[in-house]
């Protein structure tokens, strides 16, 4: 009588064709989950900028008057600006809000119990922000952006103050899903003449790439 042996289990060839297979479908579910994730940041952010613009709307019409004369011909918030292409000149910022309102600005941190003052080289959206929440109707407007996008933290994670005289106030500024400041600009004389853009630097973090989401 013939004993038929039968074999059980893979053999290697066959598991390494099944790992391949494994690893295939993983790459291709993360890629998956990767472009999905990146298309629901891109709609938080057209929504985000998309507010934003309403909320300029809001401060052309309410015809907020600056107290520099220098600002008097200016429809919608100051910028820091100059230019997006370019770094910023160190202290902007503050040297921006110090001359419109004649007082001392400073921007401080505590870290460990310790005081750090700032000088600032963040894109705009620190004014934008700052500018629309003294304005009632547009700081209605802004309580509809998603909180995530909002921070008072600097660099190292810790939050920010503004300081104008002897009033103190939470500096914050808007970044998108990938943690970049968004850039705010309108000062500039082309600018200027049309509406203000509103500019998210995309997925790649890189200002003036096919990526970039802006509100025109």
């Amino acid at each position: 009588m013939n004993t038929r042996r039968y074999k059980y289990g893979l053999s290697l060839v066959e598991m390494l064709i099944v790992i391949g297979v494994i690893a295939l479908l993983a790459t291709m579910v993360v890629g998956i989950a990767s472009r999905v994730d990146n298309q629901a940041k891109e709609r938080l952010v057209k929504s985000t900028v998309t507010i934003l613009g309403a909320a300029l709307e809001e401060f052309r019409d309410y015809g907020y008057t600056y107290k520099s004369s220098i600002y008097a011909e200016f429809d919608f918030p100051l910028d820091v600006v100059e230019p997006i292409s370019g770094p910023l000149p160190p202290d902007i910022l503050t040297a921006t809000l110090a001359q419109e309102f004649g007082l001392p600005v400073s921007v401080e941190s505590v870290y460990a119990g310790q005081t750090i003052v700032h000088k600032l080289e963040y894109t705009s959206s620190e004014l934008l922000y700052f500018f629309l929440s003294r304005i009632p109707e547009c700081r209605k407007i802004l309580d509809e952006i998603d909180s995530s996008l909002i921070t008072d933290k600097d660099d190292n994670g810790y939050p920010m103050k503004l300081i104008i005289g002897t009033e103190e106030y939470s500096l914050l500024r808007i970044i998108d899903p990938w943690d970049t400041t968004l850039v705010y600009d309108y000062s500039n004389e082309i600018a200027r003449k049309t509406f203000p853009v509103i500019t998210s630097a995309g997925p790649d973090g890189i200002f003036g790439t096919d990526d970039d989401i802006t509100n025109r």
